[in-house]
């Protein structure tokens, strides 16, 4: 079963009241929940308890609600993560609410109730699958008795079957092979007729009947009565009497009389190849479920022996198309690397001869691993046979576009007068690819990044020249995708220190080079620390202190940001978890990224890896929900709105805070700030560098915390540095600042100081 979750535990006993109205002679129920202005659609503002009747019987329900903690969870969080928030509020019910509307209530008690009528449940289960196992031993008894007979019967048929194996079917194998198996059955008459690919009689062997007699039938059966549903509904027949049974026109004129028939089809995974049938037990009884058996199991061996022989075909026509699969690409027929390297080392030994030029164009996709994930693979893979018919019609005739593989296209062009011509042909596939793409009713827009490299100008050889082509096309999705760029020295070099930044980079995790500062967060009237900003810096020994702004957006490119920003958290709340044991409990705040926030394990299960790293952070570290932050820029708020929001209102539940990053230089929009669940906002420090002489700077400022202060969001300012900004801040009423005024970001040891003091000085 699956896990029990908020919303499968709601409380019955629940009733719904107008927060205007008093408990009267209803304070006897034991839980009310409050609406503003109607009780059906009306906006929940509460939950109230007889026990917070009983301390003040004369309030009406609107004072009962306002003076309690206004606590809520989400239907899909999980009883255990119910019950520990629970504990740690002191309450006994909790509020469901589905994106801020009202579902229901969970308590202590409908969890325990739910839990017991799942154990039932349980064991009813387990009760109702030891009948079923009972019943299914018994059958395995019955059919391991019926199996050791048909073994013995059998073992008369394994030297047919023997020979069949290892030969093409021949009609005197298969005339072994009947006669063999009448014989074990007692069969006065038996047959096997194998069809061709069209359905018509290619093989028939037969015995019981004389050369004299088939001579006078004249023909073979042609498969029109009952013979005829075998083949084609691939089912088995056994008839007791031939003559009452509607079917039976299938036998020409003079064939001998036959009553009692068996007949089974020899089939393979769906496909027949023909059918075996015998007639007539020399005993005259009727054929039985064991002789059906046995002579299915010898249609089968026989199916085996023709499924081989029709692959041994199917291997044969292959090999006849292997060099065109060696030479060209499945999924698009474009030529592959092999094939176009073998043109290209022509067109450079022919220009080399000639004293002309070959143009080397690398191309690909731009973000296609986001449209693959969004319309499908198999809709991707349609996507790239579009692409190449569309790169395929800039080119001349003399020219080649092969598929390298994934995304990655390459063109040669051969026999060209100048570079332009290169960027004309670059151009034309960027003009083409303008259009949307019609792909199974979904309009998909591409665009694609090209690195050009020219021979002799770049390299004399095809490896240099598509490693030069490779190089360019990187820098062309550096300068922002969608263009082409040719391959310089410069760039080469450039994109070599990429990459060995890029290396580095990966293995900073594993070998601890990875650290975190703390930078305070003071209130601007007392001085006392509030909070802590984690800030991540990276110590590499061979490059040595690499800043957040240089080596975040590779991280971002990369998709390390992931497992960086999940390393983040763990460590952020390792260490305020430290403090608080330490008599010194202080708020971390953690900053997301957009992929870190928008990250999914599963497209099918939609599993967000984001809550999965706050969950375990909390779970391993024991940190209370309420000292962890986590700052959200407007960018990512923005992105996703259903799935942003399903996100916040989770985190939300589980007690985190929740505040937007960088504030001012987004969206800025008081409708959002409304929709989400956030605790604050971050003034970004652009606006507060130049607030003492820039009055726009300051207007903007000002704008913000005044907004601030009437939705009851905290407001922090980032960047203080200097005292005259302090003072302009203060007298806003800003409440907190943040900055190297104060203190510039710390080590976990030196910062420990700073908290220990507990409050700072300035004027």
């Amino acid at each position: 079963m699956n896990q029990l979750t908020a919303s499968d535990c709601l409380c019955r006993q629940v009733v719904r009241v107008l927060e205007e109205g008093r408990p009267g002679h209803a304070a006897a129920q034991p839980l009310f929940a409050v609406f503003r202005e109607s009780v059906d659609n009306g906006v929940f503002v509460g939950l109230v308890t007889a026990h917070n009747i009983m301390q003040h019987p004369d309030w009406i329900f609107a004072d009962l609600t306002e003076h309690r903690e206004f606590l809520f969870i989400a239907p899909n969080i999980g009883v255990r993560r119910a019950l520990k928030i629970m504990d740690q509020h002191g309450v006994d019910a909790l509020p469901v609410l589905d994106q801020q509307l009202f579902v229901g209530v969970v308590t202590r008690q409908s969890i325990l109730e739910m839990l017991l009528q799942r154990e039932h449940l349980l064991l009813m289960e387990s009760r109702q699958l030891k009948k079923m196992l009972d019943v299914e031993h018994e059958q395995v008894v019955s059919w391991s008795e019926k199996l050791a007979r048909l073994h013995g019967a059998s073992c008369s048929l394994l030297s047919v079957f023997s020979v069949l194996a290892h030969t093409s079917v021949q009609d005197d194998l298969l005339q072994t092979g009947i006669e063999s198996l009448s014989k074990l059955l007692e069969a006065r008459y038996g047959a096997i007729g194998i069809l061709d690919e069209s359905g018509a009689l290619k093989h028939f062997v037969y015995t019981g009947i004389s050369p004299e007699q088939a001579q006078s039938i004249g023909q073979f059966p042609q498969g029109k009565g009952f013979l005829g549903v075998v083949i084609q509904e691939n089912i088995s027949l056994r008839l007791d009497d031939m003559s009452k049974d509607l079917h039976n026109i299938d036998f020409p004129a003079h064939h001998p009389s036959m009553k009692t028939l068996l007949a089974v089809p020899i089939s393979h995974h769906g496909r027949v190849y023909g059918q075996v049938y015998l007639s007539d037990k020399e005993g005259g009884e009727s054929f039985s479920k064991n002789d059906e058996e046995l002579a299915l199991s010898f249609a089968c061996s026989l199916s085996l022996v023709l499924d081989n022989a029709r692959k041994m075909e199917e291997v044969k026509q292959a090999r006849q198309s292997l060099d065109y699969m060696a030479h060209f690409d499945a999924l698009t027929d474009l030529p592959n690397r092999t094939l176009f390297k073998d043109r290209a080392q022509q067109a450079i030994s022919h220009a080399q001869r000639n004293g002309g030029m070959v143009g080397i164009l690398f191309l690909d996709l731009d973000n296609f691993k986001v449209v693959n994930d969004t319309i499908g693979h198999t809709l991707g893979d349609a996507l790239l046979k579009r692409v190449a018919d569309r790169i395929s019609d800039c080119l001349r005739d003399g020219d080649t576009v092969a598929r390298l593989g994934g995304d990655e296209f390459i063109v040669l062009l051969p026999d060209i007068s100048d570079i332009q011509d290169a960027a004309n042909v670059a151009s034309k596939i960027l003009e083409s690819l303008t259009p949307p793409l019609n792909i199974d009713q979904h309009e998909v827009f591409v665009s694609i990044s090209i690195g050009i490299s020219i021979y002799p100008n770049n390299s004399k050889n095809m490896d240099g020249l598509l490693a030069d082509a490779d190089g360019a096309m990187y820098h062309a999705k550096k300068l922002g995708k969608n263009n082409y760029q040719f391959f310089t020295p410069e760039m080469n070099r450039s994109a070599q220190n990429y990459m060995k930044f890029e290396k580095h980079l990966r293995r900073a995790l594993e070998q601890n080079e990875l650290v975190l500062y703390y930078q305070p967060q003071v209130d601007i009237e007392t001085g006392l620390i509030i909070g802590v900003e984690a800030l991540i810096r990276w110590f590499s020994p061979e490059l040595g202190m690499v800043g957040p702004e240089d080596f975040i957006p590779l991280a971002e490119e990369t998709g390390l940001i992931v497992p960086i920003g999940a390393w983040v958290l763990k460590t952020a709340c390792t260490q305020a978890r430290f403090w608080q044991q330490n008599g010194l409990p202080i708020r971390v705040a953690v900053n997301l990224s957009s992929r870190q926030f928008h990250q999914v394990q599963n497209q099918q299960q939609s599993r967000h890896l984001l809550l999965d790293a706050v969950l375990n952070a909390l779970d391993e570290t024991g940190l209370p929900p309420d000292l962890l932050e986590l700052e959200i820029t407007e960018g990512i708020l923005m992105q996703h709105l259903e799935t942003t929001m399903e996100i916040l209102n989770t985190l939300k539940s589980i007690g985190v805070r929740l505040s937007v990053d960088d504030f001012g230089t987004g969206y800025s929009s008081l409708s959002y700030l409304k929709r989400f669940p956030i605790d604050g906002i971050k003034i970004d420090k652009s606006f507060v560098n130049d607030i003492t002489t820039d009055p726009s700077d300051k207007a903007i400022v000002a704008a913000i915390t005044v907004m601030a202060q009437q939705l009851k969001l905290e407001v922090v300012a980032e960047g203080v540095e200097t005292a005259e900004q302090l003072d302009f801040l203060r007298e806003l009423r800003c409440q907190y600042v943040q900055g190297y005024y104060f203190s510039k970001p710390r080590p976990a040891d030196e910062f420990l100081l700073l908290l220990q003091q507990g409050k700072l000085p300035f004027s």
